[in-house]
């Protein structure tokens, strides 16, 4: 051990020599190697411990502007708090300089941690003997605020590293910037962008010398300075402020005395509450952006709201407690005004419900667009004519509005009166899936189950739409077919298009839209429906009013020459009110909006239609005219024509003494006299025949029969009324067999004659010509039974109902017959 010791000495006496013997050189020495310590430790601890990702993101809160940038609303971020960042470029300058002046000095000159300002901060607590000065740079506060927690000198170490790494790796811009968007101002106030707004009532770029001064050093203690608790420490601070920075020549002392001179008017300004249920729309579609630009008119808004909610104010008397208005760009389809109730604050009468997005049901609104599918299919035009006589699919009866009958009337009146026979008549006609399908596709995303859970009650209002889906597709009328999706930003931000099957841009052809839309323009109108349009102020308009099923929902809507409007009344809650309407009730508040809101004019300024063009009717039967129509008119029609020629006027020859028709083998014999002449007859369809002659009409028809030709079976066959094939008949375990059945029913084509009637090949029953009485036969274990039948009347008999696919026929006492194919559908298991 001795001679280690010994060996170590004679080591450390040759190394002397080699160490620096003047003092100044080790210090050097020991400077540089500290200086190379220092960067190396940071460096490891550094990649030990690096800036933790999006360190000072924070969630954003939420600022919803109309198209002219007028502040809509504000919503906090999801945590609860007020923030609104904002750029550097969106701050005033005189706010910047008074932070880096009031806070951090040398800001653009230290990297992060000042060490002058720290030994100067250590001398004067350590003299005082108590912590009188933090030296806590922007940079450390920005580490402080983004990881808070007690303040110990290991706390101070941890934040000088983060601010040291703050420094290295961001801009001063950056930094200034991050700083501005997460101090706390108070309460759940953060950055400069909420505490302008909510304090002074604007945004940052534009305060005043003195309120940045305030906004500059307020971080440091928000609830003492609070400038709406405690003005006079607001105000205090705010001059001290504004003394250092005259003194230090970075303000124009004139204009620092003027803002001392100010009085401290903040105070917590709550959010604007402008268009509540547009903003909570816009919102819940595009998430927590910080700013939505949205397509609201705030001026239209206004106009809107007031007019609605003196609307419903005058129906409150008759039970109609609430409604609710859109307005949407007929092109752009932006959401121009939305209001779902007429008073928002109003809880007693439900009004935070957003009637414009509640899914009602619509009443006869969709019939427009069951004839712009017919006419593109060929099997309507506006001359055409429709059965408006009694009518049932396999159990459904459809009836009119009034609970009357019209006989035969043409599409356009069929439209402009809303009458429901006809526009069943024609969806039977038309396909119900088709219908169904161009529902779906045109944004009606509500009307989600499949076609025949609806069946043809549909082109009625059984089934639920959104007043602002159906608007929009309204506006696709007004463009000529054209569909796109509602929106409710600008196109500058993007707007996700609703949830639903993916639309089809070309929903209809122009010629469609535009027929549909002129038939529109003559239903009647509640301000001066005979000379609207002698007046300069009124524009015209394509409207539709729709009445629900159980009279809770009343509907009008339609379109100008630039906007497409929707408004709904009604009670919230669904309850019924006697009588509703929307011609009597909705209609007024429709026009009130169209005349304040859209440009005047006659014109509905419709795209062009090229290939309209117009076709010769039967003036009688509204089919395309034959040689022996006796008069014709003119409509419009599309490139497709699908109806067949007119058959109901037809060349006869009758005996000039008896005035019977002549035909058969009678023509090759001599008619006696040569009393043979020709003339034109008319038919109508037996059930039109056999309504007329309900009503005591005399329905036109063939001559009878000369006796001279016994072997001809003149005229058509008797027209099967039910069963149908257009709709299947279901078989159900929780009624009783005997209410299950089917009507056999037909409207002979000669009133008063016998039918015979055959399902599968099996008799059923016949209905006597001399008796007036069904008479069932023992084909299917039916005991005989007579039963009186009005001669007018179609006939029926009744047949039990067994799952599958079956035909039925009947045949007249000519021995002409019918046949129609039908199907059950078996769901009697539970």
């Amino acid at each position: 051990m001795t001679g280690l010791v010994q060996r170590l000495r004679e080591a450390a006496r040759r190394i002397r020599p080699l160490w620096p013997k003047r003092a100044w050189v080790r210090l050097a020495l020991v400077s540089a190697g500290l200086l190379l310590a220092v960067p190396l430790a940071f460096l490891v601890l550094d990649a030990l411990f690096p800036l933790p990702a999006g360190w000072l993101d924070a969630p954003s809160g939420t600022r919803l502007l109309d198209r002219s940038g007028t502040e809509l609303r504000r919503f906090p971020a999801r945590d609860g708090q007020w923030r609104f960042p904002v750029t550097l470029d969106e701050v005033s300058p005189a706010l910047v300089t008074a932070l880096v002046e009031s806070e951090d000095r040398w800001f653009f000159v230290h990297p992060g941690v000042n060490p002058l300002a720290a030994l100067r901060a250590a001398w004067t607590n350590a003299v005082s003997g108590r912590v009188v000065s933090g030296a806590s740079t922007i940079p450390m506060q920005l580490a402080r605020m983004a990881d808070p927690g007690p303040r110990t000198l290991r706390r101070k170490l941890a934040e000088s590293f983060r601010a040291l790494q703050l420094g290295l790796t961001r801009s001063k811009a950056e930094l200034l910037e991050a700083y501005l968007n997460t101090a706390p101002f108070g309460g759940n106030i953060v950055g400069v962008g909420a505490a302008a707004r909510i304090y002074f009532g604007k945004p940052p770029d534009r305060l005043s010398l003195g309120e940045c001064a305030l906004l500059a050093v307020l971080p440091r203690s928000p609830n003492r300075y609070d400038p709406s608790r405690h003005p006079e420490a607001a105000m205090a601070v705010r001059d001290r402020v504004l003394a250092l920075l005259t003194t230090r020549g970075v303000a124009d002392p004139d204009e620092a005395r003027r803002a001392m001179r100010q009085p401290m008017v903040a105070q917590r300004r709550p959010s604007p509450m402008s268009a509540p249920h547009f903003c909570l729309l816009a919102r819940a579609r595009l998430g927590s952006e910080p700013v939505i630009a949205t397509s609201l008119d705030l001026a239209r808004q206004r106009t809107v709201e007031r007019l609605l909610a003196r609307h419903v104010e005058r129906l409150r008397d008759l039970g109609i407690g609430n409604g609710a208005a859109v307005v949407l760009d007929r092109t752009s389809r932006e959401v121009l005004a939305l209001a779902g109730s007429a008073d928002f604050a109003d809880d007693r009468r439900q009004g935070q419900v957003n009637n414009a997005l509640a899914p009602r049901s619509p009443g006869s609104t969709l019939k427009p667009f069951l004839y712009a599918l017919a006419f593109d299919r060929g099997l309507a035009v506006p001359g055409s004519r429709l059965l408006d006589v009694p009518v049932d699919y396999a159990g459904y009866a459809p009836e009119n509005y009034s609970g009357t009958f019209s006989g035969r009337v043409s599409v356009a009146e069929a439209l402009t009166r809303s009458l429901n026979v006809p526009a069943v008549r024609l969806l039977a006609t038309t396909g119900l899936r088709d219908f169904h399908s161009l529902l779906r596709q045109g944004g009606l995303e509500t009307i989600d189950r499949p076609a025949t859970s609806y069946g043809l009650p549909l082109v009625l209002g059984a089934c639920e739409v959104r007043l602002v889906d159906l608007t929009n597709l309204y506006a696709t009328l007004g463009q000529g077919g054209v569909h796109r999706p509602w929106r409710v930003t600008l196109p500058t931000q993007a707007d996700p298009a609703p949830a639903g099957p993916p639309g089809k841009a070309g929903l209809f052809s122009p010629e469609a839209a535009r027929v549909v839309a002129d038939m529109l323009t003559e239903v009647a109108r509640p301000d001066m429906p005979d000379s609207w349009r002698l007046t300069r102020d009124r524009p015209a308009a394509a409207w539709k009013t729709g009445t629900s099923f159980g009279h809770r929902d009343a509907w009008a809507v339609g379109f100008g020459p630039t906007l497409a409007v929707g408004v709904w009344v009604g009670n919230p809650d669904g309850t019924p009110v006697k009588g509703i309407s929307g011609a009597v009730h909705a209609g007024p508040l429709f026009f009130d909006l169209l005349r304040a809101l859209d440009e005047p004019g006659r014109d509905l300024r419709l795209p062009e239609a090229p290939a309209l063009r117009s076709v010769t009717l039967c003036s009688a039967s509204g089919l395309p005219a034959g040689p022996d129509c006796p008069a014709t008119i003119q409509s419009p029609a599309g490139p497709t024509l699908a109806l067949p020629r007119c058959a109901e006027h037809r060349r006869i020859l009758v005996d000039r003494e008896t005035g019977l028709r002549l035909e058969g083998s009678c023509l090759a014999a001599p008619v006696p006299g040569g009393r043979a002449e020709a003339g034109t007859a008319q038919t109508v369809p037996p059930e039109l025949a056999a309504w007329m002659a309900a009503q005591g009409k005399p329905a036109p028809g063939l001559p009878p029969l000369s006796p001279l030709c016994p072997d001809v079976p003149g005229g058509l066959g008797p027209t099967i009324l039910s069963p149908s094939s257009a709709t299947p008949y279901v078989m159900r375990h929780d009624a009783p067999a005997h209410h299950q059945q089917v009507a056999l029913r037909a409207a002979p084509a000669d009133p008063g004659d016998s039918l015979w009637w055959y399902v599968d090949g099996r008799f059923v029953g016949v209905v006597h010509q001399s008796s007036d009485r069904k008479e069932y036969g023992k084909g299917y274990g039916l005991a005989a039974e007579t039963t009186d039948v009005p001669a007018h009347e179609p006939r029926n008999l009744l047949w039990p109902m067994t799952p599958g696919e079956h035909r039925a026929s009947v045949t007249d006492g000519q021995g002409r017959t019918s046949t129609v194919t039908f199907r059950v559908l078996d769901r009697s298991a539970p």
